[in-house]
Protein backbone atom coordinates (compact mmCIF):
# COMPACT_ATOMS: atom_id res chain seq x y z
CA UNK A 1 0.00 0.00 0.00
CA UNK A 2 1.30 3.38 -0.87
CA UNK A 3 0.94 5.12 2.76
CA UNK A 4 3.68 2.74 3.65
CA UNK A 5 6.35 3.20 1.50
CA UNK A 6 5.38 6.66 2.21
CA UNK A 7 5.75 5.94 5.79
CA UNK A 8 8.98 4.24 5.45
CA UNK A 9 10.82 6.80 3.05
CA UNK A 10 9.67 9.59 5.86
CA UNK A 11 10.83 7.69 8.76
CA UNK A 12 13.84 6.61 7.09
CA UNK A 13 14.75 10.15 4.97
CA UNK A 14 13.06 12.76 6.63
CA UNK A 15 10.34 15.11 5.04
CA UNK A 16 12.71 17.26 3.21
CA UNK A 17 14.52 14.63 1.34
CA UNK A 18 10.97 12.93 0.94
CA UNK A 19 9.38 16.26 -0.29
CA UNK A 20 12.16 17.23 -2.94
CA UNK A 21 12.48 13.52 -4.54
CA UNK A 22 8.36 13.50 -5.13
CA UNK A 23 8.21 16.76 -6.06
CA UNK A 24 6.20 18.22 -3.47
CA UNK A 25 6.18 20.69 -0.24
CA UNK A 26 7.25 20.07 2.67
CA UNK A 27 3.94 21.05 4.23
CA UNK A 28 1.85 18.77 2.68
CA UNK A 29 4.49 15.70 2.91
CA UNK A 30 4.39 16.55 6.91
CA UNK A 31 0.19 16.64 6.59
CA UNK A 32 -0.18 13.60 5.02
CA UNK A 33 2.32 11.70 7.41
CA UNK A 34 0.60 12.85 10.39
CA UNK A 35 -3.14 12.21 8.66
CA UNK A 36 -4.12 16.54 8.40
CA UNK A 37 -4.16 16.36 4.60
CA UNK A 38 -8.00 17.37 3.80
CA UNK A 39 -7.66 17.75 -0.01
CA UNK A 40 -7.55 14.10 -2.28
CA UNK A 41 -4.33 12.39 -1.82
CA UNK A 42 -4.66 10.61 -5.33
CA UNK A 43 -2.27 12.68 -7.29
CA UNK A 44 0.45 12.42 -4.09
CA UNK A 45 -0.44 8.47 -3.82
CA UNK A 46 0.22 8.42 -7.62
CA UNK A 47 4.13 10.01 -7.16
CA UNK A 48 4.60 7.68 -4.28
CA UNK A 49 3.80 4.74 -6.16
CA UNK A 50 5.93 5.77 -9.42
CA UNK A 51 8.89 7.04 -7.28
CA UNK A 52 9.19 4.22 -4.64
CA UNK A 53 7.35 1.41 -5.99
CA UNK A 54 9.66 0.23 -8.04
CA UNK A 55 12.37 -1.12 -5.38
CA UNK A 56 13.23 2.25 -4.56
CA UNK A 57 14.25 3.14 -8.14
CA UNK A 58 12.56 5.22 -11.07
CA UNK A 59 12.18 4.34 -14.63
CA UNK A 60 13.47 7.29 -16.80
CA UNK A 61 12.72 7.54 -20.14
CA UNK A 62 15.83 9.28 -21.15
CA UNK A 63 18.39 7.50 -18.22
CA UNK A 64 17.01 4.04 -17.65
CA UNK A 65 16.87 2.95 -13.65
CA UNK A 66 18.11 6.22 -11.72
CA UNK A 67 17.53 6.80 -7.62
CA UNK A 68 14.64 9.06 -6.58
CA UNK A 69 17.34 11.64 -5.95
CA UNK A 70 18.64 11.83 -8.92
CA UNK A 71 15.37 12.01 -10.99
CA UNK A 72 14.46 15.35 -8.66
CA UNK A 73 17.48 16.63 -9.75
CA UNK A 74 17.13 16.27 -13.09
CA UNK A 75 13.58 17.31 -13.41
CA UNK A 76 14.71 20.39 -11.32
CA UNK A 77 17.64 20.57 -13.96
CA UNK A 78 15.73 20.22 -16.80
CA UNK A 79 13.09 22.86 -15.40
CA UNK A 80 15.25 25.45 -14.57
CA UNK A 81 17.18 25.24 -18.10
CA UNK A 82 14.65 24.47 -20.11
CA UNK A 83 14.89 25.01 -24.41
CA UNK A 84 17.95 27.31 -23.33
CA UNK A 85 19.97 24.25 -23.37
CA UNK A 86 23.07 23.88 -25.89
CA UNK A 87 24.40 20.87 -25.45
CA UNK A 88 22.44 17.99 -27.11
CA UNK A 89 21.79 15.79 -24.61
CA UNK A 90 20.40 18.44 -21.88
CA UNK A 91 17.98 19.35 -24.56
CA UNK A 92 16.67 15.48 -25.12
CA UNK A 93 16.54 15.50 -21.46
CA UNK A 94 14.51 18.31 -20.96
CA UNK A 95 11.87 17.20 -23.63
CA UNK A 96 12.03 14.30 -22.00
CA UNK A 97 11.11 15.79 -18.40
CA UNK A 98 8.37 17.65 -19.51
CA UNK A 99 6.67 15.01 -20.70
CA UNK A 100 7.49 12.50 -17.87
CA UNK A 101 4.67 9.73 -17.08
CA UNK A 102 6.33 9.57 -13.43
CA UNK A 103 6.36 12.69 -12.49
CA UNK A 104 3.19 13.90 -14.57
CA UNK A 105 2.94 17.15 -16.65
Amino acid sequence: MWINIFRQHYEEKGPKKVAGELGVSRASVDLIYREEYNASTRNFEKKVENIYGRNGKVQCAALGEISPVVCADKWNLAKKIGMMAGNPETLRLYKTCINCSVRGK
